[in-house]
């Protein structure tokens, strides 16, 4: 099987990030993804996991704890959803040691794996409950690969809730459940406390859960269920919790934290959005757990120091500034207004806006647009995005002028050609979205020799 094969094959498959339905979602199985790992000899056994759930901060959560336990000179898989532009992305592996970075499989690793599990799910296509998806072939491939790399912890970010996700057949040594809010309500339930059970579904007995700061209700939901299971739970803001020191558009967040062990003062994390610092203190909390020999102080200075979370508050472009965040329902959203607050109090903003057709559009407008002279929106490539016209039409009233052109690459050069180099443009509203632009930005920056320090170095 050749790279453009097993890209095929993938293809293939139901893959409900392109085709969103919530009721063949809702009636997904863990028995089937049992039943596969079970047929490749359950590759998921052979390291030692983490699982992160959460509605947002999960995908940072998760480059923190692999950038930790790659500096303390574990060998690393980190498995993550969805990509921004390749799905090699998700799934990486990397050797310990201060100076190393998380390499993506290769297109070769990718396509071997992948030609080992398509008589596996081929066979699964008649399976009691449905055939096997493309979330949970990426998920047993990178399992596969984990096992034949001989990684000593894995890293795995949960993809949509949690009880039916299909790293819930993983059995972590820690859990992580990152701050809990309304989305996927179609999937999940129509209320916080159901989508807050279907997240702690990665408990595990016996085990520790680490929490971030949650609503009343659901956090009094969490302590009931850890306590069913006799799992140890740290709550952020109780056992642990961070304070922001500084806070600068180049050079990130500074924190100190109050771990479960230790204190770690003055932490320097290259990530902008002060909620990283609560994402910080879990990621500290679950290596504390893990770590046998006291706090790895070192490697969390290290680790932090040199974590990389792209699309997520990323500055990519000079003149004029180009932020990239791919929030897409209303608690990101207000973490990245609060951003453009802080930040840039008094910049003419541009907002060059994308979204899926599921998403909370009128309330993600509503926090956006009292920063945003503009709106301009816009379309991605992805089969769930919103036509732009319609997107438009749902932010109709708000204070901004809204104007629609459906080709992302054209708003993009509309934008950044139009724009004086006192303005911000700010791309946001789906992860598929900056991605594509993502890769635009490099493209123009290697044809046009523009130097742009986030591109640049990733």
């Amino acid at each position: 099987m050749t790279y453009d094969d097993a890209l095929r094959f993938l293809d293939s498959l139901t893959n409900y990030e392109r085709t969103h339905d919530p009721q063949a979602m809702r009636q997904v199985s863990l028995e089937r993804m049992r039943r596969l790992c079970g047929r490749l000899g359950d590759p998921q056994q052979r390291f030692r996991s983490i699982l992160v759930a959460g509605t947002n901060g999960k995908g940072s959560i998760c480059a923190m704890l692999d950038a930790i336990l790659r500096a303390a000179g574990f060998r690393v898989g980190l498995y993550t959803s969805p990509h921004l532009t390749d799905p090699r992305e998700r799934i990486r592996v990397s050797e310990g040691g201060t100076g190393g970075e998380a390499g993506w499989i290769s297109q070769e690793a990718f396509a071997a794996v992948i030609g080992r599990l398509q008589p596996a799910i081929e066979s699964g296509r008649s399976d009691p409950d449905g055939p096997l998806t493309y979330f949970e072939t990426l998920t047993a491939a990178a399992w596969l690969h984990f096992a034949q790399q001989g990684v000593h912890l894995a890293v795995l970010e949960v993809g949509l809730g949690g009880r039916c996700d299909a790293t819930n057949v993983a059995e972590p040594a820690v859990s992580v459940i990152g701050p809990i809010g309304f989305d996927h309500a179609d999937v999940l339930g129509p209320d916080l406390l159901s989508i807050a059970r279907e997240k702690a579904a990665i408990m595990r007995p016996g085990r520790p859960v680490v929490s971030a700061q949650q609503p009343p209700e659901v956090a009094a939901l969490l302590r009931e269920l850890a306590a069913q299971h006799e799992s140890p739970l740290i709550e952020y803001g109780q056992a642990v919790s961070a304070d922001v020191i500084t806070h600068d558009p180049l050079g990130g967040v500074c924190v100190s934290v109050q771990g479960t062990r230790s204190r770690y003062e003055a932490l320097q994390i290259p990530l902008l959005g002060r909620h990283q610092a609560q994402n910080a203190a879990l990621a500290i909390a679950a290596v504390e757990w893990l770590s046998r020999e006291g706090s790895p102080f070192a490697a969390i200075r290290a680790g932090l120091g040199q974590v990389s979370w792209p699309g997520r508050l990323e500055l990519v472009w000079d003149s004029p500034l180009v932020l990239l965040d791919g929030a897409h329902n209303p608690p990101a959203a207000r973490a990245l207004r609060e951003t453009l607050d802080e930040f840039w109090p008094d910049r003419p903003v541009s907002l060059l806006l994308g979204m899926s057709r599921d998403k909370a559009v009128r309330e993600v407008g509503e926090i956006l647009a009292g920063r945003a002279e503009t709106i301009v929106c816009t379309q991605s490539a992805h089969p769930r995005a919103c036509n732009p016209k319609r997107l438009a039409a749902q932010l109709k009233g708000l204070p901004s002028t809204v104007v629609a052109i459906p080709d992302a690459v054209d708003a993009c050069t509309y934008l950044l050609n139009t724009a004086d180099p006192a303005r911000l443009i700010v791309v946001t509203g789906s992860l598929f979205l900056v991605g594509q632009l993502r890769a635009a930005l490099k493209r123009a920056e290697a044809q046009h020799g523009v130097i742009v320090a986030g591109l640049s170095q990733s």
